[in-house]
Parts: C-alpha cells; sequence; structure tokens
C-alpha cells in the first residue's frame, strides 16, 4: 500500500515515491559496513570497541551483506521461534539486612532485655560489693 511506503528508509515524501535500492541496502547492512569502513580509517580503538563482537566473529565490512543474506535465508529455511531455556540466576547480595518477621523481632526485643538486665545485676553486684567493703 502507498499509504505505508512513507515508513520505509528510501521513501521520498517530497516527490512520493519509493526508492527500493535505497531499501534494499539498508536491509543488507550497506549502511552499517559504511560506518564500519569510515571508522577504520580514522580511529581504529573506537573502531574496535564499537564492533568488537563482529571483529571477533570475523564480520568484516565486505562480509556484512553476506552475513544478512545467510540470516534471512535460515529465517526463510525454519521461520519457528524456539524459546530458549531461562537462565539460572545466582542470589544478589543484599547491602540492607533482611526483614524480620514478628516473632524474630520480638526474639531479639528479649535477648536484649536480658542482655541488659545481666549488665545491671553485674554492674549492680560489683556496686553491692564495694558496698560491703
Amino acid at each position: 500500500n502507498a499509504e505505508y511506503m512513507g515508513r520505509f528508509p528510501g521513501y521520498d515524501a517530497d516527490s512520493k515515491e519509493f526508492d527500493a535500492e535505497t531499501h534494499r541496502k539498508r536491509i543488507f547492512g550497506a549502511s552499517v559496513a559504511d560506518y564500519m569502513r569510515q571508522l577504520a580509517d580514522q580511529d581504529e580503538e573506537v573502531y574496535r570497541r564499537q564492533f568488537g563482537a563482529f571483529i571477533k566473529e570475523g564480520v568484516t565490512a565486505d562480509s556484512l551483506e553476506t552475513m544478512y543474506k545467510n540470516a534471512h535465508a535460515a529465517i526463510r529455511a525454519d521461520p519457528g521461534h524456539e524459546k530458549k531455556a531461562a537462565k539460572e540466576y545466582t542470589k544478589k547480595k543484599r547491602f540492607n539486612p533482611a526483614k524480620r518477621t514478628l516473632k524474630e523481632r520480638k526474639d531479639h526485643v528479649k535477648q536484649l532485655k536480658a542482655a541488659f538486665i545481666a549488665k545491671l545485676d553485674k554492674a549492680g553486684g560489683a556496686a553491692a560489693d564495694s558496698d560491703d567493703e
């Protein structure tokens, strides 16, 4: 439909014409290949950082179109989507203490009271000993 053509690269809104070659170049990554060549010429470090995964896989600016063609062929051969198994995550580290239950909080208060009373008794006993002398 003509009304949807404006959504695609290669459509010129002024002349209301669609350039299929521009669209094809975008689909097969020609713009990315141009950017790869430009970056490789200008700044090798930025190129390695930006396209590190491509470099590791051996994909160059010249082989980019072939990569996309192979991907499209593989999709056409088997268009079904296989769901990947969910990743198992390790428990994340907590920087704040976990919330306590009511029973745990009350037990903690009992322990604090008992420790405080024991400290008072010990201090009181020591004071009583010094009074006897």
